[in-house]
């Protein structure tokens, strides 16, 4: 999961399509954008795609700066492996071949 670096100055602002509030946008050094609802950037967030997006491919979603996905996986690794959360919650991970490799309990 992604640690964030206070030292990305990159920011933007933009605003979520789907509840409207205005996030920021901070762009690390290999094309990592990251989502959060404060200026400070602490609070990872996103409703409207994923709150991460890594340079190499992989994605994120996060709700309150909770891992967090009702519609698929919130985790999409480059390879194709996929990782389920609720509300930070883990669920399960599925391997790139489509096969479960772990679930929760």
């Amino acid at each position: 999961m992604v640690k964030l670096k206070k030292e990305w100055n990159n920011m933007e602002r933009y605003t979520d399509t789907i509840s409207g509030e205005e996030l920021y946008i901070n762009t690390g050094p290999a094309g990592t954008k990251i989502y959060c609802k404060d200026q400070a950037m602490t609070i990872i967030h996103r409703l409207d795609g994923p709150a991460v997006e890594y340079g190499g491919g992989g994605k994120e979603w996060w709700y309150n700066d909770k891992c967090h996905r009702l519609d698929g996986p919130a985790i999409e690794y480059s390879n194709g492996s996929k990782v389920w959360y609720v509300d930070g919650v883990f669920i399960m991970t599925i391997n790139e071949r489509g096969k479960i490799v772990e679930r929760m309990e």
